[in-house]
């Protein structure tokens, strides 16, 4: 059987469904929770809570239902984290830095522009950063982000596009200052 396809049975509390459900929008929940929270720890406890939320309510669940059942139980248990807490995370630098055999003043160049821009997407509003980088990182397509935001396309669009007026803008200050 395919790893990757529900099988014949409409149900979630199938393992082998459980599986590929597991399999194909954890990583995609995950980092829309990293994005839109900052915190990678969270974001893998925040996962294994709403899969195991789902596993318990797998008889309420229809199989056409998991990706938003997901993405609803990932952003209440947020909120009910950051209640409980009282304190608002900060987006972290998710990068990883490869380097190759370049000069090192390409290097400085590169490490520099990484922070930069970093500081630019902690500067940038929530509402445009999260959906520039599910668009940019993740490569969803506007129509499931709209999804996963619950907005409409056309808001999406608008979101990008101001975001990418704002990245401009930011990164044309932040040279002028160097």
């Amino acid at each position: 059987m395919n790893c990757d396809v529900y099988s014949s049975k409409d149900s979630i509390c199938e393992e082998h469904n459980y599986n590929v459900a597991f399999k194909k929008h954890s990583k995609e929940v995950f980092n829309f929770l990293v994005y839109h929270y900052g915190d990678k720890e969270l974001a893998e406890d925040v996962i294994q809570d709403a899969f195991l939320k789902l596993w318990k309510n797998c008889g309420n669940v229809p199989l056409k239902n998991v990706r938003a059942y997901l993405y609803t139980v990932s952003k209440n248990r947020i909120i009910d984290i950051f209640r409980s807490n009282n304190s608002a995370l900060k987006y972290k630098d998710n990068t990883t830095n490869v380097i190759e055999k370049e000069t090192p003043e390409y290097i400085l160049e590169e490490k520099e522009f990484h922070k930069q821009l970093n500081h630019v997407l902690n500067a940038m509003p929530e509402k445009y950063r999260v959906p520039f980088l599910l668009n940019r990182v993740d490569k969803k397509k506007y129509k499931e982000i709209a999804e996963i935001m619950d907005v409409t396309v056309k808001s999406v669009e608008k979101r990008i596009f101001n975001a990418l007026v704002f990245l401009q803008e930011e990164l044309q200050i932040s040279k002028k200052r160097f």
